[in-house]
């Protein structure tokens, strides 16, 4: 086991360094804080409080919770990143902003960094991703078996925002979003961003996004290119653990008539990676470097997205939104000969209704998944039809919404068998306002999970049946504060699970946990301390608890494995003079036991602990920056029980660097 090297000693030096500096800026400062507020305040921060909008008129930043609401009346809770701040933390890639600078964590999926897991809530690393809803530009992102959801193939410089519900959007999203959503929403270039890095192991990333934007027309599209040549051997004959990843898209608009938007899109993914099997505890500990006995994957992996769809404003109040998304995929791991094509299509259609003091729409959902793998053809069908409303009046904000959803499997062997089930959600949450940037919110929600398409087989292949779905009732009480210099968010959760999905690594088969429970409190902060000094912090404490295993009771009382307690993520910023920026970021996550295992007889693993810096330069219309990933050389790894025992699989587990430059023209 490793504890966290130097811990405290680290925080408390960090504080000395930004105490000493603070101390000094103050004395210099040559004019009042109140001053120095009002000139290097943002212009959504600027009005003084005589200037504060009427409550309706408020800035919306939460968009694609389908009824738009501002942050500060959202019934819900929310962390929303710009693209300002996205590309403030010079992250890689989205994995890394998401693990470093939100409440979500992400890691590795047994190896492979191009598909990694995500988890949210405490749903665990093992499963979170299949209770977390992902979206970009609508696009459902969750497959249809036991596959994150696949982030690298969205180029982190085409992000326009990042919102994250937490605890909600069953209603809007359906199956899976016991933990919450993300939606990604990715910009319209204008004219044309170069942007390229170079770091150690062979790192190399090339990017170019160009647009053009009219009155009625517009089209935009990005190319980049991603290769790394690895950190360590493989295999005696110098097979290393590299790396290629390539997207490019297209997308544009076009209003032939004032109210009616017509839009088109495609997209491109390819990669391919080699990756270490896991490694033997004791193998870990010695060295994470050496070549492993386990073996390696060879994997690869391309996307293909069509997109259409129409936009019409009915009058004032009324309009119809229509989007129907054609993807094409194949996965196929190289190493044993195991290849896997998917057909996925899906419809969104949704009526809305817009007043001053009234929101309203009625959706249908569907999306057709199929997987052609091992000689068989498995299939899972959605079609949901869903109703929200919101009302709002003075300072109350009320929402409203129910689904239902109907979920079909076919699998098609030597034999055919089918399925189906329909499961409901509903919604509700209320907030008020106590001034124009202060409120509090409640919320109760109830979701399901239909079981993946990998669910119904156990260890081997061998199918085991249709197993039941997961419900989910999660209850939130928040609290809200949005006012320049500080930003604070707060809630406190509770969830009670019924059924919840896990695969049972002692007997290798997929089953339910009769009855679970999740709660815990989120705290989430932006502070600008001095007009060149700000920090931004994330604090999720989860206790998760099996209260009945549904089995012999072997499993009751304890936790989820997977879920770390405790989980800080900080990050501090400063400006010692105008262009040049600071940021030092760090995240910790507490001890947890190994993935899937339930009993716990590994004990709890180490600690997760990375610390990164970055300095960014800007000149006019150029940009300049250099990172250091895991400045402290940290040893950190994915845990998982399975049948061979306790799998290692190491990541960020040496310092990295990278050195790049952004132009725009």
């Amino acid at each position: 086991m490793k504890n966290p090297k130097g811990f405290r000693g680290k925080y408390f030096s960090l504080a000395a360094i930004l105490a000493l500096n603070a101390t000094q800026l103050v004395a210099q400062e040559t004019q009042s804080f109140a001053d120095t507020q009002a000139n290097s305040t943002p212009k959504e921060y600027a009005q003084s409080e005589e200037e504060t909008p009427p409550l309706n008129e408020i800035p919306v930043v939460v968009v694609s919770k389908k009824i738009k609401v501002s942050e500060v009346s959202a019934p819900f809770a929310s962390e929303v990143y710009t693209q300002k701040e996205i590309q403030k933390s010079h992250s890689k890639d989205i994995y890394e902003f998401l693990n470093t600078q939100t409440s979500v964590s992400t890691i590795s999926s047994y190896g492979n960094p191009l598909t990694q897991a995500i988890d949210m809530r405490g749903y665990g690393l093992g499963t979170g991703y299949e209770n977390t809803v992902v979206t970009v530009n609508g696009r459902r992102l969750n497959t249809i078996d036991m596959t994150p959801q696949l982030l690298s193939a969205i180029p982190i410089d085409s992000i326009e925002k990042i919102e994250i519900i937490k605890g909600s959007g069953s209603v809007e999203y359906g199956d899976g979003a016991n933990a919450g959503a993300i939606n990604i929403i990715t910009k319209d270039y204008e004219g044309a961003t170069v942007k390229s890095h170079i770091g150690d192991n062979g790192l190399w990333f090339g990017s170019l996004g160009v647009g053009v934007k009219e009155e009625k027309f517009s089209i935009s599209g990005y190319i980049d290119d991603y290769s790394l040549e690895g950190f360590k051997n493989l295999d005696n004959s110098g097979t290393k653990d590299a790396s290629w990843n390539r997207n490019k898209a297209i997308k544009a608009t076009f209003t032939p008539i004032e109210d009616l938007t017509m839009n088109i899109g495609k997209t491109f993914s390819k990669m391919s990676v080699y990756y270490a099997n896991d490694l033997t505890l004791a193998h870990y500990n010695q060295s994470p470097y050496t070549i492993p006995t386990s073996g390696y994957n060879e994997y690869y992996f391309s996307s293909n997205v069509f997109n259409y769809g129409i936009k019409y404003k009915i009058n004032s109040k009324f309009s119809v939104d229509a989007q129907i998304f054609d993807e094409d995929k194949v996965s196929d791991y190289i190493t044993y000969n195991s290849r896997s094509n998917y057909s996925y299509k899906s419809y969104d259609t949704k009526l809305n209704y817009n007043d001053t003091q009234f929101k309203a729409l009625l959706g249908l959902q569907a999306f057709d998944g199929e997987r052609i793998a091992f000689g068989n053809k498995t299939s899972k069908d959605n079609l949901g039809i869903y109703a929200k409303a919101d009302y709002l009046w003075d300072a109350h904000t009320l929402s409203l919404g129910a689904r239902d959803e109907k979920v079909t499997y076919t699998y098609e062997s030597a034999t055919r068998s089918k399925d189906d089930t329909s499961l409901q959600a509903y919604d509700i949450g209320y907030n008020y306002k106590i001034n124009a940037k202060t409120s509090i919110f409640a919320n109760v929600n109830r979701s399901f999970q239909a079981p993946d398409i990998d669910r119904f087989f156990s260890w081997g292949g061998a199918f085991n049946g249709f197993i039941e779905p997961m419900k989910v009732d999660t209850y939130n009480l928040g609290f809200n504060y949005l006012r320049y210099p500080h930003t604070l968010k707060a809630t406190l959760f509770y969830a009670s699970v019924d059924n919840e999905i896990y695969y049972n690594a002692l007997t290798g088969n997929n089953t339910n946990l009769k009855e679970t429970q999740k709660r815990g409190v989120e705290l989430s902060e932006k502070y600008n301390i001095l007009s060149n000094l700000f920090t931004t912090l994330n604090y999720t404490y989860i206790d998760t608890e099996i209260i009945d295993d549904g089995l012999s009771g072997n499993y009751n009382g304890r936790a989820i494995p997977g879920v770390s307690p405790h989980t800080l993520k900080l990050s501090i910023g400063y400006n010692p003079i105008k262009p040049l920026t600071f940021i030092v970021s760090d995240t910790y996550k507490s001890k947890t036991y190994a993935i899937d295992d339930f009993d716990g007889m590994y004990g709890k693993m180490e600690s997760y602990h990375v610390t990164d810096l970055s300095a960014t330069y800007a000149y006019k219309n150029y940009e300049f920056f250099a990172k250091i990933n895991n400045l402290f050389d940290e040893k950190n790894a994915m845990f998982a029980s399975g049948w061979s025992g306790l799998g290692v699989y190491p990541v960020n587990y040496e310092r990295t660097f990278l050195l790049g430059a952004i132009a725009k023209f």
